[in-house]
């Protein structure tokens, strides 16, 4: 099949739209389609992830602050849209698979220029914020972006039951175009790296994510902040991946109160990041809200990492399978704080029977098994 990707968002910045729509590309080829995926322009191009195909760059774009994360708008200029026209008639696709088509307002116009014959599939991944003025207005919003875009799909796919009542749909009386389909991860990519020696007397400690007030990552400096100040019986650090508005905040606080063995790295490629997480012992996933799914969590436990966060919807997506009770109520500072040194103080074979647990959760979400099934949406 010949197949158009489109994402809405630069993908020389992390995110999980991002990595969704560059590792399903990377199985697609894989399994001998042609795949060519429409994205922004880049912001820094020599950051952009890794894809096995083409990547068509459209338009620019501009990122913008949205109820604590951000997003990318993005426009089609008419010398633009003529030379998308122009090809789609040399590439001739068969599926054009938006991700959160709803992103202003690139993917409209593309909606909007198709041609009858294209099929069009639609991932939704994003859900409303669960608090403040954003719980009342975001899903408005979102209920009735749903009711127009809905019915202009051929194939609906959603990433979890979190997702789909955002969008007003009941997860037990869906369409038969409808479906619900978790993220994937590629686990296969990470095991070429090898593992560093870990002294028995340190615990590493990592984040990936935004840094922004929605991700939580200021809640991990003050528990960082008291764990400090605990007489431990291990050697502490944490790594911090990832870059957004609070970076220099990030950097005041840390400096500020003196918080030994954080380091913060910005902008790494995926092989470094995975690197980084496969050398340590906890990831930390303190997201306060806005989550559909969870895939960082899936990534983390690939790769034999333990993983504990706040339990909003869309970790728990992931987390009741795990252990609910590595994952207290968003905002629980206290809880989260504890569990941290309960895990610092976990037996070998406690953390053995966690581990196998993740990988065996991640080797449900393999991308081989959800691309298998995102080809048979294709060819209904």
């Amino acid at each position: 099949m010949n197949i158009i990707q489109v994402c809405p968002y630069d993908l020389s910045i992390p995110g999980g739209v991002q990595t969704h729509v560059t590792q399903l590309s990377n199985e697609l080829v894989r399994k001998n389609n042609k795949v060519v995926v429409f994205a922004p322009s880049p912001s820094n191009p020599g950051s952009e992830s890794e894809v096995n195909c083409e990547i068509k760059h459209l338009t620019s774009s501009t990122r913008i602050p949205w109820w604590g994360t951000s997003i990318d708008v993005s426009v089609l200029k008419p010398n633009e849209k003529s030379q998308i026209l122009q090809f789609f008639d040399e590439f001739k696709p068969d599926i054009i698979h938006f991700h959160t088509i709803w992103n202003p307002v690139m993917q409209t116009q593309l909606l909007w220029m198709l041609p009858s014959s294209v099929k069009k599939v639609g991932t939704f991944h994003d859900t409303p914020p669960d608090r403040g003025l954003g719980k009342y207005i975001g899903a408005n919003l979102m209920k009735a972006g749903a009711k127009y875009y809905l019915p202009k799909m051929d194939e609906i796919i959603s990433v979890s039951e979190t997702q789909t009542k955002a969008m007003g749909a009941d997860p037990n009386s869906l369409p038969d175009n409808f479906r619900i389909l978790p993220n994937g991860i590629d686990a296969e990519s990470a095991k070429t790296i090898e593992k560093e020696s870990n002294p028995d007397d340190e615990f590493r400690m990592i984040f990936i994510g935004r840094f922004e007030n929605r991700k939580g990552v200021f809640e991990l400096l003050e528990i960082y902040r008291r764990l400090q100040s605990e007489m431990l019986t291990k050697k502490i650090s944490l790594k911090l991946i990832g870059n957004g508005p609070q970076y220099s905040e990030m950097n005041g606080f840390i400096n500020e109160h003196s918080l030994d063995g954080v380091t913060i790295h910005k902008d790494v490629n995926d092989q470094e990041k995975n690197r980084l997480l496969l050398n340590s012992d906890l990831m930390i996933a303190p997201a306060l809200y806005g989550e559909s799914f969870g895939i960082v969590l899936l990534e983390a436990m690939a790769l034999g990492v333990r993983v504990i966060g706040y339990g909003n919807e869309g970790y728990l997506t992931i987390g009741e399978k795990y252990g609910i009770e590595n994952f207290p109520s968003p905002g629980n500072r206290d809880a989260l704080f504890a569990l941290v040194k309960q895990h610092i103080k976990m037996s070998a074979e406690a953390v053995k029977k966690l581990t196998s647990k993740g990988l065996d959760i991640a080797a449900e979400h393999d991308w081989k098994l959800i691309a298998q099934k995102i080809e048979y949406i294709y060819s209904r």
